[in-house]
């Protein structure tokens, strides 16, 4: 038994529910089974379908092995008519997981199919582009049935903002509340009182077009971690955006479900600027991105530019500072919490710990234990 993404487990079909041409070949000798797996077998295409499906489980490691090449290669005169028809879930969501999303149209049967699971409407909505995505939005039964397929919208960055924002308001007029999305009572709210939040016109364009310009500009001033970024918060110099043909991205500007859905599924330009975001929902939804790397943690966990409650949040979490150089950047960041700090004070390398006792950018309660603590040390080594 095997779990395929969207949390659904996939294991064989019960033999019962074989036809009796798909039970003969699947209990037949191995090179009539490979000659299945590569699509040259006597049977309906639905069947083959199904045989392909059930030999993905074989003994034989070389006809497991065609069986999961299958998908990929079969043809979509081969492929395609099947997949709308009712056939079992496991088996739809066994194709859906292989076929690339260049295959639109063995995906689009997948998604107008009634058989198709809500685990695979979850796993698509969380990977596949704008149009088919439109195929998922328009679903609005599914949609109210099963709130993960919005999550998953809300975090693909090529969903559509008009789509992701009609998603999220059809849930919250039905009474269906998205914990899975940052802030959702707060951004429910703004796309009420903004009429163009669900208009495709006026919100798309603008939301790719920040997307894009972020991508350029984390190109030119170069990711964490990978040189040329500027310093804390710091956009690249203005000649430097527009010999590169860039624009300013006028975050400020932005709606509050646009800012927290950038913070979402926004590069590292994005999390950089949003982070010093003057909501804090905002700041608080970028350092909770599970996509966040160390190296921005350790320099939003240095950075006097972003609210407390960010700083709060890094100090208390196991998970955002459990490296050295964050616990030392929280350190040496005056709105560390003292207690906080204090405790960090442990960790710290002699070098390090010298250093804030000296320092006169911390508290004195702060620099004085630090130099106690330097001394406790030394002192022991005599």
């Amino acid at each position: 038994m095997s779990s395929a993404p969207g949390s659904m487990q996939i294991q064989p079909l019960a033999a019962t529910s074989l036809s009796p041409a798909v039970a003969k070949l699947v209990g037949g000798a191995t090179p009539a089974k490979l000659m299945a797996a590569r699509g040259m077998a006597p049977l309906r295409p639905a069947e083959l379908l199904v045989a392909i499906y059930q030999l993905s489980f074989d003994a034989d490691a070389a006809v497991r092995a065609a069986a999961e090449a299958a998908p990929a290669s079969f043809p979509d005169n081969v492929i395609n008519p099947p997949l709308g028809e009712a056939l079992p879930a496991p088996l739809l969501h066994y194709f859906a997981t292989r076929l690339s999303d260049q295959r639109t149209a063995a995906l689009e049967r997948i998604l107008y199919n009634p058989a198709t699971a809500d685990e695979t409407f979850v796993m698509l909505a969380g990977r596949l582009d704008e149009s088919l995505l439109e195929v998922v939005t328009q679903n609005e039964v599914r949609l109210l049935r099963c709130p993960a397929i919005v999550e998953a919208l809300f975090s693909n960055k090529r969903a559509r903002m008009s789509s992701v924002n009609r998603a999220v308001e059809l849930c919250a007029r039905n009474g269906v509340r998205l914990d899975g999305i940052p802030a959702f009572d707060e951004i429910v709210s703004a796309i009420r009182r903004d009429p163009a939040a669900m208009d495709g016109t006026t919100i798309d364009g603008r939301f790719r077009a920040v997307l894009t310009a972020a991508e350029a500009t984390s190109a030119t001033d170069g990711e964490p971690g990978q040189g040329g970024v500027p310093g804390d918060g710091e956009a690249a110099p203005a000649e430097k955006r527009r010999a590169a043909g860039m624009s300013f991205i006028k975050f400020d500007e932005l709606k509050l479900f646009e800012k927290i859905r950038l913070a979402t599924v926004g590069n590292a330009y994005c999390r950089k600027m949003l982070v010093r975001d003057s909501n804090r929902l905002v700041a608080m939804t970028v350092i909770r991105s599970p996509q966040i790397t160390d190296m921005e943690i350790q320099r939003i966990a240095g950075s006097t530019n972003v609210c407390d409650d960010v700083i709060r949040y890094i100090a208390n979490s196991r998970d955002r500072c459990r490296d050295y150089a964050v616990k030392l950047a929280l350190v040496s960041n005056p709105k560390c919490p003292l207690g906080s700090s204090l405790r960090f004070l442990a960790y710290l390398h002699p070098d390090d710990l010298r250093n804030i006792s000296r320092s006169k950018n911390i508290p004195g309660a702060l620099a004085t234990s630090a130099k106690k603590l330097l001394q406790q040390r030394e002192g022991g080594r005599h």
